[in-house]
Protein backbone atom coordinates (compact mmCIF):
# COMPACT_ATOMS: atom_id res chain seq x y z
CA UNK A 1 0.00 0.00 0.00
CA UNK A 2 3.24 2.03 0.83
CA UNK A 3 4.78 1.95 -2.60
CA UNK A 4 1.15 2.39 -4.51
CA UNK A 5 0.74 5.55 -2.49
CA UNK A 6 3.90 6.46 -3.54
CA UNK A 7 2.97 5.97 -7.36
CA UNK A 8 0.20 7.77 -7.39
CA UNK A 9 1.99 10.90 -5.66
CA UNK A 10 4.12 10.71 -8.61
CA UNK A 11 1.26 10.64 -11.12
CA UNK A 12 -0.58 13.38 -9.28
CA UNK A 13 2.81 15.49 -9.79
CA UNK A 14 3.24 14.73 -13.35
CA UNK A 15 -0.26 15.56 -14.01
CA UNK A 16 -0.28 18.47 -11.86
CA UNK A 17 2.97 20.02 -13.77
CA UNK A 18 0.91 18.96 -17.27
CA UNK A 19 -1.69 21.17 -16.20
CA UNK A 20 0.65 24.31 -15.35
CA UNK A 21 2.37 23.86 -18.55
CA UNK A 22 -1.02 22.70 -20.34
CA UNK A 23 -2.59 26.60 -18.89
CA UNK A 24 0.07 28.42 -20.02
CA UNK A 25 0.13 26.81 -23.54
CA UNK A 26 -3.56 27.61 -23.51
CA UNK A 27 -2.71 31.25 -22.53
CA UNK A 28 -0.30 31.57 -24.97
CA UNK A 29 -2.48 29.96 -27.87
CA UNK A 30 -5.02 32.34 -27.60
CA UNK A 31 -2.90 35.45 -27.55
CA UNK A 32 -1.81 34.48 -30.88
CA UNK A 33 -4.89 33.80 -32.05
CA UNK A 34 -6.68 37.40 -30.83
CA UNK A 35 -7.39 39.77 -33.52
CA UNK A 36 -6.45 43.57 -32.56
CA UNK A 37 -7.98 46.34 -35.07
CA UNK A 38 -8.62 49.92 -34.60
CA UNK A 39 -12.09 50.80 -34.98
CA UNK A 40 -12.41 53.88 -37.13
CA UNK A 41 -15.32 56.35 -35.67
CA UNK A 42 -17.03 59.73 -36.93
CA UNK A 43 -16.80 62.71 -35.61
CA UNK A 44 -19.63 63.76 -33.71
CA UNK A 45 -20.22 67.11 -36.11
CA UNK A 46 -23.00 66.85 -38.66
CA UNK A 47 -21.47 66.11 -41.71
CA UNK A 48 -22.07 68.29 -44.43
CA UNK A 49 -23.85 67.25 -47.91
CA UNK A 50 -21.64 66.28 -50.81
CA UNK A 51 -21.14 69.08 -52.57
CA UNK A 52 -22.27 72.14 -49.99
CA UNK A 53 -19.33 74.95 -50.39
CA UNK A 54 -19.83 76.74 -47.85
CA UNK A 55 -20.41 76.50 -43.66
CA UNK A 56 -23.71 76.70 -42.84
CA UNK A 57 -24.45 74.01 -45.71
CA UNK A 58 -26.64 76.05 -47.89
CA UNK A 59 -26.01 78.17 -50.93
CA UNK A 60 -27.93 80.73 -50.71
CA UNK A 61 -29.85 82.28 -54.23
CA UNK A 62 -31.31 85.45 -54.54
CA UNK A 63 -33.47 86.50 -57.69
CA UNK A 64 -34.71 89.76 -58.41
CA UNK A 65 -36.21 91.16 -61.28
CA UNK A 66 -39.44 91.34 -63.69
CA UNK A 67 -41.15 89.38 -65.50
CA UNK A 68 -38.09 87.54 -67.56
CA UNK A 69 -36.11 85.57 -64.33
CA UNK A 70 -40.17 85.21 -63.12
CA UNK A 71 -40.28 83.03 -66.11
CA UNK A 72 -43.23 84.35 -67.97
CA UNK A 73 -44.95 82.41 -69.90
CA UNK A 74 -47.48 83.86 -72.81
CA UNK A 75 -50.60 82.34 -73.92
CA UNK A 76 -50.48 79.13 -75.87
CA UNK A 77 -46.80 78.73 -75.08
CA UNK A 78 -45.06 75.63 -73.53
CA UNK A 79 -44.27 74.93 -69.58
CA UNK A 80 -40.49 76.51 -69.58
CA UNK A 81 -37.36 76.59 -67.10
CA UNK A 82 -36.80 79.92 -66.81
CA UNK A 83 -32.85 81.12 -65.96
CA UNK A 84 -32.88 81.25 -62.05
CA UNK A 85 -34.03 76.66 -62.38
CA UNK A 86 -31.37 76.30 -64.61
CA UNK A 87 -29.22 78.31 -61.93
CA UNK A 88 -30.57 76.33 -59.12
CA UNK A 89 -29.62 73.48 -61.22
CA UNK A 90 -25.77 73.74 -61.62
CA UNK A 91 -25.44 75.30 -58.24
CA UNK A 92 -27.22 71.79 -57.03
CA UNK A 93 -24.27 69.62 -58.89
CA UNK A 94 -21.55 71.76 -57.37
CA UNK A 95 -23.06 71.98 -53.68
CA UNK A 96 -25.31 68.92 -53.59
CA UNK A 97 -29.01 68.94 -52.81
CA UNK A 98 -28.49 72.22 -50.39
CA UNK A 99 -29.23 75.60 -52.65
CA UNK A 100 -32.09 77.48 -51.43
CA UNK A 101 -33.93 79.84 -54.07
CA UNK A 102 -35.75 83.08 -52.97
CA UNK A 103 -37.24 84.57 -55.97
CA UNK A 104 -38.81 88.16 -55.96
CA UNK A 105 -39.87 88.42 -59.46
CA UNK A 106 -42.52 90.11 -60.43
CA UNK A 107 -44.20 90.41 -64.11
CA UNK A 108 -44.20 94.17 -65.14
CA UNK A 109 -41.58 95.48 -62.53
CA UNK A 110 -39.56 98.19 -63.25
CA UNK A 111 -36.85 99.81 -61.30
CA UNK A 112 -38.78 102.50 -59.83
CA UNK A 113 -41.25 100.22 -58.76
CA UNK A 114 -38.77 97.62 -57.26
CA UNK A 115 -37.16 100.66 -55.23
CA UNK A 116 -40.58 101.43 -53.50
CA UNK A 117 -41.74 97.71 -53.10
CA UNK A 118 -39.43 94.87 -52.98
CA UNK A 119 -36.38 96.43 -51.93
CA UNK A 120 -38.57 98.09 -48.65
CA UNK A 121 -39.75 94.26 -47.43
CA UNK A 122 -37.89 92.43 -44.40
CA UNK A 123 -38.10 89.48 -45.94
CA UNK A 124 -36.61 90.52 -49.06
CA UNK A 125 -33.68 92.09 -46.93
CA UNK A 126 -33.21 89.84 -44.82
CA UNK A 127 -32.25 87.21 -47.96
CA UNK A 128 -30.40 89.25 -49.10
CA UNK A 129 -28.19 89.10 -46.13
CA UNK A 130 -27.37 85.37 -46.55
CA UNK A 131 -26.93 85.64 -49.99
CA UNK A 132 -23.99 83.84 -51.49
CA UNK A 133 -25.35 84.46 -55.33
CA UNK A 134 -27.75 87.63 -56.16
CA UNK A 135 -29.17 88.04 -59.74
CA UNK A 136 -30.95 91.04 -60.93
CA UNK A 137 -32.72 91.90 -64.21
CA UNK A 138 -34.83 94.86 -64.80
CA UNK A 139 -35.17 97.90 -67.06
CA UNK A 140 -37.23 96.84 -69.88
CA UNK A 141 -40.64 98.01 -68.11
CA UNK A 142 -39.12 100.97 -67.38
CA UNK A 143 -38.57 101.72 -71.44
CA UNK A 144 -42.04 99.93 -71.49
CA UNK A 145 -43.66 102.14 -69.31
CA UNK A 146 -42.13 105.32 -70.88
CA UNK A 147 -43.22 104.41 -74.60
CA UNK A 148 -46.91 103.78 -73.53
CA UNK A 149 -46.78 107.43 -71.52
CA UNK A 150 -45.47 109.42 -74.25
CA UNK A 151 -47.64 107.51 -77.16
CA UNK A 152 -50.73 108.70 -74.25
CA UNK A 153 -49.38 111.90 -74.27
CA UNK A 154 -48.85 112.05 -78.23
CA UNK A 155 -52.18 111.01 -78.84
CA UNK A 156 -53.86 112.53 -76.08
CA UNK A 157 -55.49 109.71 -74.80
CA UNK A 158 -56.85 109.72 -71.23
CA UNK A 159 -57.28 106.27 -71.03
CA UNK A 160 -53.61 104.55 -69.84
CA UNK A 161 -52.63 101.66 -71.50
CA UNK A 162 -52.54 97.97 -70.27
CA UNK A 163 -49.65 97.33 -72.50
CA UNK A 164 -47.61 98.13 -74.81
CA UNK A 165 -49.54 96.22 -77.28
CA UNK A 166 -52.36 98.27 -77.05
CA UNK A 167 -49.75 101.82 -76.98
CA UNK A 168 -48.30 100.25 -80.00
CA UNK A 169 -51.62 99.80 -81.95
CA UNK A 170 -52.87 102.73 -81.01
CA UNK A 171 -49.95 104.68 -82.10
CA UNK A 172 -49.71 103.28 -85.86
CA UNK A 173 -53.51 103.84 -85.94
CA UNK A 174 -52.62 107.64 -84.99
CA UNK A 175 -49.77 107.85 -87.17
CA UNK A 176 -51.35 106.36 -90.04
CA UNK A 177 -53.92 109.90 -89.56
CA UNK A 178 -51.38 111.93 -88.82
CA UNK A 179 -47.52 111.07 -89.99
CA UNK A 180 -46.14 114.26 -88.04
CA UNK A 181 -47.18 112.56 -84.88
CA UNK A 182 -44.10 109.82 -85.31
CA UNK A 183 -41.72 112.96 -85.39
CA UNK A 184 -42.93 113.83 -82.22
CA UNK A 185 -43.19 110.40 -81.02
CA UNK A 186 -39.33 110.06 -81.95
CA UNK A 187 -38.20 113.32 -80.32
CA UNK A 188 -40.26 112.38 -76.92
CA UNK A 189 -38.73 108.93 -76.77
CA UNK A 190 -35.12 110.25 -77.58
CA UNK A 191 -35.29 113.07 -75.01
CA UNK A 192 -36.26 110.61 -71.91
CA UNK A 193 -35.21 111.41 -69.01
CA UNK A 194 -32.18 109.19 -68.17
CA UNK A 195 -31.05 110.97 -65.50
CA UNK A 196 -34.65 109.28 -63.46
CA UNK A 197 -33.21 106.20 -64.45
CA UNK A 198 -30.01 106.44 -63.14
CA UNK A 199 -31.37 107.60 -60.16
CA UNK A 200 -33.27 104.82 -59.51
CA UNK A 201 -30.32 102.37 -60.36
CA UNK A 202 -28.32 103.91 -57.72
CA UNK A 203 -30.48 103.39 -55.21
CA UNK A 204 -31.20 100.14 -56.02
CA UNK A 205 -27.40 99.17 -55.99
CA UNK A 206 -26.97 100.65 -52.75
CA UNK A 207 -29.78 98.79 -51.32
CA UNK A 208 -28.63 95.53 -52.18
CA UNK A 209 -24.78 96.01 -51.66
CA UNK A 210 -25.77 97.84 -48.51
CA UNK A 211 -27.32 94.00 -47.56
CA UNK A 212 -25.60 91.45 -49.38
CA UNK A 213 -21.95 89.83 -47.92
CA UNK A 214 -19.10 91.27 -49.12
CA UNK A 215 -18.41 87.56 -50.41
CA UNK A 216 -21.22 87.33 -52.55
CA UNK A 217 -21.61 87.35 -55.98
CA UNK A 218 -23.91 89.80 -58.03
CA UNK A 219 -24.45 89.54 -61.76
CA UNK A 220 -27.26 92.10 -63.23
CA UNK A 221 -28.43 91.49 -66.86
CA UNK A 222 -28.63 94.83 -69.26
CA UNK A 223 -31.69 95.31 -71.51
CA UNK A 224 -32.48 93.89 -75.25
CA UNK A 225 -34.46 95.52 -77.50
CA UNK A 226 -37.91 94.32 -76.26
CA UNK A 227 -39.65 95.61 -79.50
CA UNK A 228 -37.17 93.97 -82.04
CA UNK A 229 -39.57 91.86 -83.97
CA UNK A 230 -42.29 94.06 -83.71
CA UNK A 231 -43.00 96.86 -86.68
CA UNK A 232 -42.47 100.00 -85.17
CA UNK A 233 -43.71 103.34 -87.60
CA UNK A 234 -40.58 104.81 -89.47
CA UNK A 235 -37.11 104.58 -88.19
CA UNK A 236 -38.73 104.48 -84.85
CA UNK A 237 -37.06 101.18 -84.09
CA UNK A 238 -33.60 103.09 -84.11
CA UNK A 239 -34.25 105.66 -81.60
CA UNK A 240 -35.65 102.57 -78.96
CA UNK A 241 -32.17 101.11 -80.03
CA UNK A 242 -30.67 104.25 -79.17
CA UNK A 243 -32.26 104.84 -75.99
CA UNK A 244 -31.41 100.99 -75.04
CA UNK A 245 -27.73 101.68 -75.43
CA UNK A 246 -28.08 104.91 -73.27
CA UNK A 247 -29.97 102.44 -70.42
CA UNK A 248 -27.55 100.04 -70.92
CA UNK A 249 -24.31 102.21 -70.40
CA UNK A 250 -25.65 103.67 -67.12
CA UNK A 251 -26.31 99.92 -65.67
CA UNK A 252 -22.49 98.85 -67.28
CA UNK A 253 -21.31 102.02 -65.13
CA UNK A 254 -21.32 101.82 -62.17
CA UNK A 255 -20.48 97.73 -62.18
CA UNK A 256 -16.97 98.72 -60.84
CA UNK A 257 -18.08 100.70 -57.68
CA UNK A 258 -21.03 98.49 -57.05
CA UNK A 259 -19.16 95.14 -57.37
CA UNK A 260 -21.37 93.52 -59.91
CA UNK A 261 -21.10 91.79 -63.13
CA UNK A 262 -22.62 92.34 -66.30
CA UNK A 263 -23.72 90.08 -68.77
CA UNK A 264 -24.85 92.09 -71.99
CA UNK A 265 -28.10 90.72 -73.36
CA UNK A 266 -28.23 93.36 -76.16
CA UNK A 267 -24.89 91.55 -77.66
CA UNK A 268 -26.57 88.19 -78.18
CA UNK A 269 -29.66 88.60 -80.26
CA UNK A 270 -32.32 87.71 -77.18
CA UNK A 271 -34.99 89.50 -79.13
CA UNK A 272 -34.94 86.56 -82.08
CA UNK A 273 -35.39 83.99 -79.42
CA UNK A 274 -38.43 85.40 -77.92
CA UNK A 275 -42.09 83.68 -77.19
CA UNK A 276 -45.25 84.66 -79.69
CA UNK A 277 -45.21 87.70 -77.89
CA UNK A 278 -42.29 89.13 -79.47
CA UNK A 279 -41.06 90.40 -75.92
CA UNK A 280 -39.98 87.44 -73.38
CA UNK A 281 -37.68 85.17 -74.13
CA UNK A 282 -38.55 81.30 -75.11
CA UNK A 283 -37.12 78.65 -73.71
CA UNK A 284 -33.62 79.12 -75.93
CA UNK A 285 -33.53 82.93 -74.89
CA UNK A 286 -34.25 81.87 -71.16
CA UNK A 287 -31.18 79.49 -71.95
CA UNK A 288 -29.22 81.60 -73.39
CA UNK A 289 -29.36 84.31 -70.29
CA UNK A 290 -28.55 81.68 -67.85
CA UNK A 291 -25.34 80.29 -70.35
CA UNK A 292 -24.25 84.17 -70.15
CA UNK A 293 -24.63 84.44 -66.32
CA UNK A 294 -23.01 81.29 -65.81
CA UNK A 295 -19.92 82.58 -67.93
CA UNK A 296 -19.67 85.30 -65.45
CA UNK A 297 -19.41 83.46 -62.47
CA UNK A 298 -16.98 81.94 -60.15
CA UNK A 299 -17.89 78.42 -60.12
CA UNK A 300 -15.09 77.33 -57.85
CA UNK A 301 -16.91 79.55 -54.97
CA UNK A 302 -19.84 77.06 -54.97
CA UNK A 303 -17.76 73.88 -55.14
CA UNK A 304 -17.32 71.88 -52.52
CA UNK A 305 -13.72 71.23 -53.14
CA UNK A 306 -12.05 73.50 -50.44
CA UNK A 307 -14.91 73.01 -47.85
CA UNK A 308 -14.36 69.14 -48.18
CA UNK A 309 -10.39 69.68 -47.80
CA UNK A 310 -10.84 71.21 -44.24
CA UNK A 311 -13.66 68.77 -43.29
CA UNK A 312 -11.69 65.84 -44.33
CA UNK A 313 -8.24 67.23 -42.68
CA UNK A 314 -10.49 67.23 -39.79
CA UNK A 315 -12.11 63.95 -39.98
CA UNK A 316 -8.17 62.52 -40.50
CA UNK A 317 -6.82 63.95 -37.23
CA UNK A 318 -9.83 62.83 -35.51
CA UNK A 319 -9.30 59.21 -37.23
CA UNK A 320 -5.19 59.62 -36.48
CA UNK A 321 -5.97 60.69 -32.66
CA UNK A 322 -8.66 57.46 -32.18
CA UNK A 323 -5.94 55.82 -34.05
CA UNK A 324 -3.08 56.44 -31.17
CA UNK A 325 -6.05 55.96 -28.63
CA UNK A 326 -6.55 52.49 -30.08
CA UNK A 327 -2.96 51.49 -30.06
CA UNK A 328 -2.23 52.17 -26.79
CA UNK A 329 -4.67 50.46 -25.19
CA UNK A 330 -3.51 47.65 -27.43
CA UNK A 331 -0.34 48.15 -26.04
CA UNK A 332 -1.79 48.11 -22.62
CA UNK A 333 -3.49 44.98 -23.36
CA UNK A 334 -0.76 42.97 -24.73
CA UNK A 335 2.00 44.02 -21.83
CA UNK A 336 -1.17 42.34 -19.41
CA UNK A 337 -1.82 39.76 -21.67
CA UNK A 338 1.84 38.54 -21.84
CA UNK A 339 2.59 39.14 -17.25
CA UNK A 340 -0.08 36.58 -17.23
CA UNK A 341 1.70 34.52 -19.41
CA UNK A 342 4.85 34.82 -18.04
CA UNK A 343 3.16 34.29 -14.60
CA UNK A 344 1.74 30.83 -16.08
CA UNK A 345 4.86 30.21 -17.21
CA UNK A 346 6.62 30.57 -13.88
CA UNK A 347 4.35 28.38 -12.67
CA UNK A 348 5.11 25.81 -15.34
CA UNK A 349 8.47 25.86 -14.39
CA UNK A 350 8.10 25.35 -10.49
CA UNK A 351 6.04 22.73 -11.82
CA UNK A 352 8.72 20.70 -13.91
CA UNK A 353 11.15 21.35 -10.77
CA UNK A 354 9.10 20.06 -8.58
CA UNK A 355 8.84 16.99 -10.78
CA UNK A 356 12.60 16.31 -11.40
CA UNK A 357 13.17 16.57 -8.07
CA UNK A 358 10.03 14.45 -6.88
CA UNK A 359 11.91 11.91 -9.63
CA UNK A 360 15.58 12.11 -7.70
CA UNK A 361 13.84 11.48 -4.72
CA UNK A 362 12.17 8.21 -5.67
CA UNK A 363 15.19 6.95 -7.70
CA UNK A 364 17.48 7.46 -4.76
CA UNK A 365 15.14 5.54 -2.63
CA UNK A 366 14.31 2.70 -5.20
CA UNK A 367 10.73 3.51 -4.97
Amino acid sequence: MERFGRKHLLVLAVVGVQLLCGVGMTVCAAAESEHYYIEETESGDRALPIGCALKDGVISYVALGDSIPNGYCAEGEPEMTDYPKQLVSDLSELGGDCVKLSRFTKNGLSAKKMNKTLLQEKEVLSELEAADLVTLTIGANDLMNEFKKVAREILNNEKKFRNVYEALDALKEGISRNPLLLIKCMGELGGWDYASFEKEWITAMETINERRPQESQFVVTTIYNPVEQMELPGTMNAVVESVISKMNEIISGYAEEYDYRVVDLSDFEIGECTQSDGLHPNQKGQTLIHDLIVGRLELDAFSNEKLNEEVEGQKKREMEEAAEEALEKVERAKAEQERRIMKYIGFGAVGVCLMLIIGLFFKKYNF
